[in-house]
């Protein structure tokens, strides 16, 4: 028996010894997943390990494929992810790094998304009919803008904040037109007066850059990684499709354009295809995954010239 048991012992050894052979990665790569994330907002993971990988992560039914770059002391990538706005039930996130395969279920948080009760012209509930076949080709160009996934990360954190202007709609806000509910604000408005300058985001390339029914002229540019940005209602476009551009580069200039009351830009970010609100990224120290809508600020008040008096 004492025979048979150091068999037994030294078959489970080197099985042991075989299994870190071959799954070296599963105990050296470290991840920095959130476990909690409020609806509508990004956030970032990041993946380290002493060697190269590559891999791929399965998140909201899309693959977003990676490849890990050297810094100074190991390998990493980062990587933007979007918790979507009417996200309930907890997320699955899951992540393939060359044979391994890691899970982990990411809780969103409800937000208390702002409503908006406005009486407007007829023409700003109803398209006209003749406006119709408009409105299909620039969703159908959307939707195919929205699937775009690169693999080159060419965004970096904190983001550009593209006007100066301050906030009249805030992301998410739910609004009713006379009366009758309509989609959320998958956006944020910036007020801006016509011809000011809009700057991009982050370095990309300018995948559309046309007019649109809703959104009039309408810019919108690949960051990698499927995070995408969008700039709509402009007066002037400063690029054209297939454009590579800086982060801070004008694209175009402030306008109102599209279906809208005033001049505004209408920014809008999307992280593989998911609505995301854009304003944390301009203060990203961390970026801030947890939190309400954002505020919606005042019109700026004039400065009122001081008048000396006389002695």
């Amino acid at each position: 028996m004492k025979k048979i048991f150091n068999i037994y012992s030294l078959f489970i050894a080197a099985c042991l010894i075989l299994s870190v052979c071959v799954h070296p990665l599963a105990y050296a790569v470290t991840f920095d997943i959130p476990q909690k994330v409020s609806q509508g907002r990004g956030f970032l993971i990041t993946i380290q390990d002493n060697s190269a990988f590559s891999g791929k992560i399965l998140w909201q039914k899309k693959e977003i494929p990676f490849r890990a770059e050297k810094n100074a002391e190991s390998f990493a990538v980062r990587i933007l992810l979007g918790m979507p706005i009417d996200a309930a039930a907890p997320q699955t996130l899951t992540l393939f790094i060359n044979d391994e395969q890691f899970t982990q279920k990411i809780t969103p948080l409800a937000v208390n998304w702002v409503t908006h009760k406005l009486t407007v012209a007829p023409k700003y509930v109803e398209p006209p009919k003749e406006v119709l076949d408009k409105i299909q080709k620039d969703r159908a160009a959307t939707k195919k803008i929205l699937a775009t996934v690169s693999n080159v990360q060419n965004w970096k954190l904190p983001f550009t904040r593209p006007v100066k202007g301050t906030i009249s709609g805030s992301f998410a806000a739910r609004r009713i037109f006379n009366n009758v509910p309509r989609s959320p604000h998958l956006g944020t408005d910036m007020r801006g007066a016509v011809g000011t300058p809009i700057l991009a985001m982050a370095d990309g390339t300018v995948l559309f850059a046309e007019e649109q029914y809703y959104s009039g002229n309408a810019v919108w540019i690949d960051h990698g990684q499927g995070v995408l940005s969008m700039y709509g209602h402009l007066s002037k476009f400063s690029v054209k499709k297939g454009d590579m551009v800086k982060q801070g580069q004008k694209i175009g200039e402030v306008g109102a354009t599209g279906r809208v009351t005033g001049p505004h830009l209408h920014l809008s970010l999307y992280i593989q295809g998911v609505a995301v609100d854009a304003v944390p990224f301009f203060r990203t120290n961390p970026l801030e995954i947890i939190g309400g809508p954002t505020k919606e600020e005042p019109r700026p008040q004039p400065k009122k010239n001081k008048t000396k008096q006389a002695k």
